[in-house]
């Protein structure tokens, strides 16, 4: 008894179909494995989507052919290949399939679609709102946000909308408040897929820096440590309307300016160090300053705001600080005079008591 229960397990082990997991791209084809042992007889051929019947080939009966499916070669049947091609895949394709050759069920294949998060974006919108965003994904995806120097959740609180379009991919748009000392800080936002096969990353930093009309000015930017390899793109942004300043890639290590007088130092930006020199800036070129750097999976963005100054007022500026150092100077020569002849009077007015005890000494040692 025992030798046959023993005997059944084993039989049900061996028969055991086996599965498989594909993983299919979103509008390409799709590949779904199964083969058998070719014999010279008659073959048919079925496969099953949820239990339905989606295609059926035997050579002496009609073929039977549901939907963008078929065999992937005619000819390969007789090499014992049956797999299945499902031919622009969409959401509708995922599930699980079965294979049947013979009446005999050969694989289970598991279908996954997936529509791969390709680009990232991360910005401030009109309301002043850090905005993290993606398109054309499927499914919806997991957003995540974090911050340097760190911040609690219940301090960042975004507000995620993930909303399906015509083909049922989806579009994602997540908002952060900034935080009253946001400057301070650098936000990072991570998309990352439902079955966690890839995850891209933006981050925002915020700086505020002031210029005079007619000198030159360095806005500052690095490449983040982790970002080996990046093309860059330095844009400008004034009433509302952005115009392109100059790209670089570090691949190539070339750069092409857009502005006559704004450039890169290139032994600078081999180090990673891309800071934008405006050579005889003008009041015009007060505004944003975007410097988006784009690696393979990250997208880091610096935003300055720049505020030129007219001349006048820089050299208002300058001469203040030497009339500002003149009455500070005068104001310490005339505390030392001050102290000088307090010290002064001070000794003078003890001269005259030494000397009257010194003459009154001799009386009374005379009485």
């Amino acid at each position: 008894m025992a030798l046959i229960l023993f005997l059944w397990i084993f039989s049900l082990v061996a028969c055991k179909v086996p599965e498989v997991r594909v993983t299919c791209i979103f509008s390409e084809d799709c590949i779904l494995p199964c083969s058998f042992t070719p014999t010279n007889g008659e073959v048919k051929i079925q496969w099953y989507q949820q239990e339905a019947l989606i295609l059926s080939l035997q050579q002496a009966e009609q073929s039977l052919n549901l939907g963008n499916v078929k065999l992937i070669s005619d000819s390969s049947v007789s090499d014992g290949n049956a797999s299945l091609l499902v031919k622009q895949v969409d959401a509708r394709s995922r599930g699980r399939y079965k294979c049947v050759v013979n009446n005999v069920t050969l694989t289970f294949a598991v279908a996954t679609v997936e529509a791969p998060i390709r680009s990232i974006s991360i910005d401030i919108n009109p309301s002043g709102l850090i905005q993290c965003s993606t398109k054309d994904v499927y499914p919806a995806p997991v957003v995540q946000w974090s911050s340097e120097p760190w911040l609690s959740p219940a301090a960042l609180q975004p507000t995620t909308r993930m909303a399906p379009g015509g083909k049922g991919l989806f579009t994602v748009d997540s908002i952060l408040k900034q935080q009253n000392y946001s400057l301070d800080h650098i936000y990072m936002c991570n998309i990352t897929s439902k079955y966690g096969t890839q995850t891209l990353t933006s981050s925002l930093q915020q700086q505020e820096i002031t210029g005079f009309e007619g000198k030159d000015l360095v806005i500052p930017s690095k490449a983040p440590k982790n970002l080996q390899s990046f093309s860059l793109v330095w844009t400008f942004t004034a009433a509302n309307k952005t115009t392109d300043i100059l790209t670089y890639d570090s691949r190539t290590r070339k750069s092409r300016s857009y502005w006559n007088h704004a450039e890169l130092k290139e032994d600078n930006a081999l180090k990673g160090n891309v800071s934008l020199s405006l050579k005889n800036p003008g009041l015009e070129h007060s505004g944003i300053y975007t410097c988006a750097f784009l690696g393979a999976e990250t997208r880091h963005v610096i935003q300055t705001r720049v505020v030129i100054s007219s001349s006048r007022q820089g050299e208002d500026f300058l001469k203040f600080n030497p009339w500002m150092l003149g009455i500070v100077a005068g104001l310490i020569v005339l505390l030392a005079l001050t102290l000088i002849i307090k010290r002064y009077r001070e000794k003078t007015s003890e001269e005259p008591q030494a000397g009257n005890k010194h003459m009154t000494q001799p009386s009374g040692s005379h009485s």
